[in-house]
């Protein structure tokens, strides 16, 4: 049974955690997220009927693109997050919308060892400029796509020189120069994202890139190719695993 919009405005008063994600609570209540779960989802061209889908949220944050998952009929939600289930509400909302939501805590490096079976779908929105080591968490990313991974990120185009912005290029931040947030590290341009992507065994569809006289986010359409994935028929490196323990 769906919570009343009194409860979840009262819920919403009382909580006590961070909103990164807006999405709609119950029907006419919106949580005060910046990030809206709803334009995402359009932009990525989500289906609204998602049945015998079994979906994995990376970097889930207030758990709000996994409920939505949920509300389109995916049979099994898993939701991943550094953070533990309190730090921006997911238990608490898992309870108030009585969810199936699963949330498992993990960084996406050890995606490949944490899950044994692919995901039908994996969302992948506002992570990759959080890490260190971008090729490495496409790689566990492909590692437990089955069918079609959504990936959304921050892009440098906007910054950079007309004569750099059909190159190759990624900018790295030391300390806090792109949003003034030092947990941001890397922002490739749009032709490097979908290398990036084509290295680690995906075949790449552009879905959007805005604004668009220079872009600052993109958001990708990733199917993973049969058979290996490109960089281990040309590189010695294999495939790293870290170890769930």
């Amino acid at each position: 049974m769906t919570p009343s919009a009194q409860a979840a405005t009262e819920f919403l008063e009382r909580s006590d955690f961070t909103w990164h994600q807006r999405f709609e609570l119950v029907p006419g209540v919106w949580t005060p997220g910046v990030s809206s779960v709803p334009w995402l989802c359009s932009v990525a061209g989500l289906p609204s009927d998602l049945s015998g889908c079994r979906a994995l949220d990376i970097g889930t944050t207030n758990a709000g693109t996994a409920f939505e998952l949920e509300r389109r009929g995916a049979d099994e939600v898993v939701a991943v997050d550094i953070f533990g289930p309190e730090q921006f509400g997911v238990t608490a909302l898992t309870e108030f919308l009585g969810s199936k939501v699963q949330f498992v805590q993990s960084t996406v490096y050890e995606l490949a060892d944490r899950f044994s079976e692919p995901f039908d779908l994996v969302i992948f929105w506002g992570v990759l400029y959080h890490l260190r080591h971008p090729l490495l968490a496409l790689d566990n990313v492909r590692a437990v796509t089955g069918r079609e991974a959504s990936l959304e990120t921050a892009v440098c185009d906007a910054s950079l020189p007309k004569r750099l912005r059909n190159e190759r290029v990624t900018r790295f931040y030391r300390r806090d120069e792109l949003a003034n947030d030092p947990s941001n590290w890397f922002s490739p341009s749009v032709a490097t994202l979908e290398d990036w992507c084509g290295s680690a065994g995906f075949i790449t569809e552009r879905l959007g890139a805005w604004p668009e006289r220079g872009p600052e986010r993109a958001m990708l359409r990733l199917s993973p190719t049969a058979g290996a994935a490109e960089y281990e028929e040309l590189s010695y490196e294999r495939p790293l695993r870290c170890s769930a323990g």
